[in-house]
């Protein structure tokens, strides 16, 4: 097999900020280019830290400096080094990205896990990925980005994909549930505002959550939940965990399906 160098598959144009801009101007950033991560880099351009969408919406100053929330980078990978090397410093390290360097040192490239699978894909399109499949990775995902890679893959197989967010408490849970996934699903057009198939979709969310209910009874919680359609049947996956004031449960998954 052929050695992946991590220049092959980077993203060779990652969006860099400098260490001294604002909170607020890293927001604008970030909303302008769709980002979940920016680079921090100090006057030289060499790397200094990470500053993700959470770090900016868990900032209450928007006039303080990005390198006072910033993530300071402890680990990046040379763009020599082999794909397979860096992916695994991504799991030791429990990251879903690392900025990649040259020999000065200076930030090239941004290598994300989405960019691995991506290219480990496309040398393997010929394999058809399920519907399920694309509900789960879709509904687990942690960034913005990687939500439109998954979108993108579920288009690339000929599926229509949605996905959302809702968080509520115990007795609002299960219709919140249903009403944010049949309003995105009809956003995305994966369904129309036909009865029967915003009907669909209610009974694949009531699917999932009662695998989860029967657990977890009487606790809300927050969860992202996708659906996809396809083969005249609809899925959905939702993901995330139940909890309350004293204590949050483990995050969890279920997949509810239903007829379309």
């Amino acid at each position: 097999m052929l050695v992946k160098e991590v220049k092959d598959w980077m993203q060779t144009f990652p969006a860099k900020i400098r260490h001294h801009a604002t909170i607020e101007e890293a927001r604008d950033l970030m909303i302008t280019h769709k980002l979940g991560r920016v680079i921090v880099v100090d006057e030289n351009d060499k790397i200094m830290g990470i500053l993700t969408d959470s770090d900016v919406l868990a900032a209450r100053d928007h006039n303080a400096k990005v390198e006072e929330v910033m993530t300071p980078v402890v680990v990046s990978v040379h763009e020599n080094q082999t794909v397979r090397e860096a992916g695994r410093l991504l799991v030791e390290n429990q990251i879903t990205g690392v900025p990649v360097v040259n020999s000065q040192g200076q930030v090239v490239g941004l290598l994300t896990a989405r960019d691995i699978l991506k290219g480990y894909l496309a040398d393997e399109d010929q394999v058809r990925l399920s519907m399920e499949t694309l509900a789960i990775n879709l509904a687990m995902t942690r960034h913005r980005e990687d939500e439109r890679y998954w979108l993108e893959r579920a288009k690339h197989f000929g599926y229509r994909a949605a996905i959302t967010q809702v968080g509520a408490s115990p007795d609002k849970l299960a219709t919140k549930l249903r009403e944010s996934t049949i309003a995105a699903a009809i956003a995305r057009k994966v369904i129309s505002e036909d009865s029967r198939e915003k009907i669909a979709v209610s009974q694949a969310v009531r699917d999932a959550y009662s695998q989860l209910a029967l657990i977890n009874p009487g606790l809300g919680g927050g969860f992202k939940i996708s659906v996809t359609r396809g083969d005249g049947r609809i899925s959905v996956a939702v993901f995330g965990r139940f909890g309350h004031a004293l204590a949050d449960g483990p995050e969890q998954i279920a997949v509810g399906y239903s007829v379309i």
